[in-house]
């Protein structure tokens, strides 16, 4: 019934924290509003993973790169995984519920909101908007038909950053990056190779549909990777605990199909 009334923000108490989201948002605001709760299993697994890994420390700092509405980075800070984060996020709507929502939680002291994707380049990019799920919006690599009608989407121009000229000059800035960017994630990776160097564990969805749309072949990410990781687990896989990062090949036949899609934590090539 709230989705088919008036479009309005609906916010609702969540595991991930006090969250408002639009009416019209099918997929992550049913979810929020029906089991209170996003990704909550994935959020503590891989946080007690990163404990203990010695990959946590007092006072650390997040990057979540699509960080929609907050879900993840809100959980993360009030969690106690994370002391602050930094929010990024490119879809004005989303962006202006991120903003709302930190600020309801009582966090704009310790979550930055930044309104731009983080890419492979510093330039102007073509983002495609989902009508219906807000977690779905995308970096366009691609008209070509897919399997969500993708190519009817509407689209606006959004900045680019890359990570290396962001943080060129902000040493220790980041200790995690935690990336949900819908197979954008191979054109990140190329964008912060310096960046990378300084030994920063990853955490991020694994899609293949949405790399493929993004023009990234399982060749190519396996490639990237190997640049500045050493070894990945596939969280909820235990097939894939601390394998080798060439492993990441054999991960794909997991995850076959549009619906289809995973959780990876990547070791850089500098930790234990």
């Amino acid at each position: 019934m709230i989705h088919n009334g008036p479009r309005r923000d609906v916010t609702v108490e969540t595991f991930n924290g006090l969250l408002s989201f639009d009416s019209r948002n099918w997929l992550i605001g049913k979810y929020l509003y029906v089991k209170r709760s996003h990704e909550d299993h994935e959020i503590q697994e891989v946080g007690a993973l990163l404990r203990s890994l010695g990959w946590l420390k007092p006072g650390g700092t997040v990057l979540n790169v699509g960080a929609n509405i907050g879900m993840t980075c809100i959980a993360l800070v009030k969690l106690g995984v994370f002391q602050r984060a930094i929010a990024v996020e490119p879809g004005p709507d989303n962006y202006r519920l991120l903003v709302k929502n930190v600020e309801q939680n009582g966090l704009a002291g310790q979550i930055e909101c930044l309104p731009f994707a983080f890419s492979s380049t510093v330039a102007p990019l073509t983002f495609e908007l989902s009508k219906h799920n807000s977690g779905d919006h995308r970096v366009r690599q691609t008209n070509q038909p897919g399997f969500y009608k993708e190519e009817t989407r509407p689209t606006i121009s959004v900045p680019g950053e890359t990570l290396d000229h962001y943080f060129a000059g902000k040493p220790d800035a980041v200790d995690v990056i935690w990336a949900d960017i819908q197979g954008h994630e191979g054109h990140l990776l190329r964008g912060g190779r310096d960046f990378l160097r300084r030994g920063i564990p990853v955490v991020t969805e694994f899609w293949p549909y949405g790399l493929g749309r993004s023009g990234v072949t399982p060749e190519e990410f396996v490639g990237i990777l190997a640049q500045s990781f050493s070894h990945f687990w596939v969280i909820g896989r235990p097939e894939f605990d601390r394998a080798p990062i060439t492993d990441v090949r054999k991960v794909f036949a997991l995850y076959e199909g549009p619906r289809s899609f995973g959780m990876l934590v990547l070791a850089p090539k500098n930790s234990r």
